[in-house]
């Protein structure tokens, strides 16, 4: 038979087992919270040089949208965004970019979100490019956010190609004699101090023909 003493001893044990685990786990946590603190600050030795890429192509995108767009920049910890809101009557339309570390915070992830309400057309909802941080693909980032770009402004222009239309001033083609918006002229000349606008280059030939002239 056991006596009390050996009951004692037992249960001291076990306490000091979950104290020596548990003094083991916080150090396991320490080391884990110093290696992601070092990992981040090699982040953020990137970070400033992808904003600085970015930044001239999302100024690009909102110049170009004018008085159609609001952008808000918004920063946190250890992501950067900037939210494109834009108006349009025919949908609700945000469109998103942000920069932030991966969890393991190995790669820099560059994002796209897209949110169109209502949802009437096709299109990429989330998009992302994912650069390792030890060795940041620059090139390659800042084409993917120009075809990101670049697709977008197709897709806007496709949402509101009526509207486009609508507020576009009308030309006509002086030998077709076809109206058409004169952003979609496929040529033009200048002749006797006016300009003529052509659907395409064969009936702007054939106006030269016309005129007899070069």
């Amino acid at each position: 038979m056991s006596d009390v003493a050996d009951l004692t001893a037992r249960i001291e044990g076990r306490f000091t087992a979950v104290r020596e685990k548990l003094k083991q786990q916080q150090q396991e946590l320490l080391q884990s919270f110093k290696e992601r603190q070092e990992l981040l600050k090699v982040y953020e030795s990137v970070r400033p040089r992808i904003v600085e890429l970015a930044k001239p192509r999302l100024e690009a995108l909102a110049k170009r949208a004018g008085d159609r767009v609001t952008v808000t920049p918004s920063v946190s910890e250890s992501r950067r965004s900037a939210r494109f809101e834009f108006r349009s009557a025919k949908a609700y339309i945000t469109l998103t970019f942000s920069v932030a570390p991966d969890r393991e915070i190995k790669n820099a992830v560059v994002e796209c979100d897209l949110r169109i309400v209502p949802v009437l057309w096709t299109f990429d909802r989330h998009a992302e490019f994912s650069t390792p941080i030890a060795a940041p693909d620059y090139a390659g980032m800042t084409t993917w956010l120009d075809d990101r770009i670049v697709a977008f402004v197709e897709l806007f222009i496709h949402i509101n190609e009526g509207e486009f239309i609508d507020n576009a001033e009308f030309v006509e083609d002086p030998v077709a004699k076809v109206r058409f918006p004169k952003f979609a002229a496929g040529a033009t000349l200048d002749h006797g101090g006016q300009t003529y606008y052509f659907i395409d280059d064969d009936t702007k030939a054939d106006f030269v023909k016309q005129k007899g002239t070069a």
